[in-house]
């Protein structure tokens, strides 16, 4: 069976979630739905948690999706008090910077949460500075062929 499409943006409010989340169910796709680069710091912890669970609620994720509901990585850039934090909020996916050391620690803290940390990059798309974000959704899932290995 060959892989489903897979849509990995970059968005910064509810509406760019809810619009990539949206494309990705129409296409048949999976959705990976990232914070800005330093997202922690800037949205914080809390506003992307409630994201994430809104994102998860919502009918596209639930029923088009199936059990492969958006992902939502919140970048924590090279702070690991703000990976804790949150894992700590419920969040499942993760992308810090930081030593190999502290990295092991932090996905073994993950793990207890049932979470992971996300291996990164972010993706290239971001949503954040398009005028049709939707159109740009469609154009990108076009030209996907699955998750990146």
């Amino acid at each position: 069976m060959p892989d489903r499409p897979h849509l990995a943006c970059i968005v910064a409010d509810l509406r760019l979630a809810r619009i990539a989340v949206r494309e990705a169910a129409a296409a048949g796709a999976t959705v990976e739905l990232w914070s800005p680069p330093d997202g922690a710091a800037s949205l914080g912890v809390g506003f992307w948690a409630a994201l994430d669970r809104t994102i998860a609620e919502t009918a596209e994720s639930r029923e088009s999706m199936g059990s492969d509901r958006a992902v939502t990585v919140l970048d924590c850039g090279d702070a690991p008090g703000f990976a804790l934090a949150a894992l700590r909020e419920g969040l499942r996916a993760v992308h810090v910077t930081v030593r190999d050391d502290v990295r092991e620690k932090l996905a073994a803290i993950a793990a207890c949460y049932g979470a992971a940390l996300h291996p990164g990059p972010p993706p290239v798309l971001d949503l954040r500075d398009r005028l049709d974000p939707a159109a740009s959704c469609r154009f990108a899932l076009r030209h996907a062929h699955g998750p990146a290995a």
